[in-house]
């Protein structure tokens, strides 16, 4: 499967994931829409629920900028993420296994 593969078929959940992570030290709207491989439109829409939900927070830094840092509930929801990933992990290798022997 080819990388852009991969990133089409993200779940919403994988997408404010990868936003989470990308901001999780502080950084400019374009990094994290960079990082997470994100449109302009799919980062609106995504930045404007995150913020909503005190996920995302929006400060300015030293030069005035404005940055985007992921919060201490945006860092509870990742540990709760990377748990249930290891959780249903080893049952998705299985799975594939199982679907490769009937090949």
């Amino acid at each position: 499967m080819q990388e852009q593969d991969k990133i089409k078929n993200r779940s919403k959940l994988d997408i404010i994931y990868d936003i989470l992570v990308s901001a999780t030290g502080g950084v400019k709207k374009t990094h994290i829409m960079s990082h997470a491989n994100l449109s302009s439109e799919q980062m609106n829409y995504y930045f404007n629920t995150l913020l909503s939900h005190s996920l995302l927070n929006a400060e300015k830094d030293s030069d005035d900028n404005l940055v985007y840092k992921t919060t201490h509930k945006g860092v509870r929801f990742l540990h709760c993420c990377a748990q249930i990933k290891s959780l249903i992990a080893p049952v998705a290798r299985v799975r594939m296994r199982s679907d490769l022997l009937f090949l």
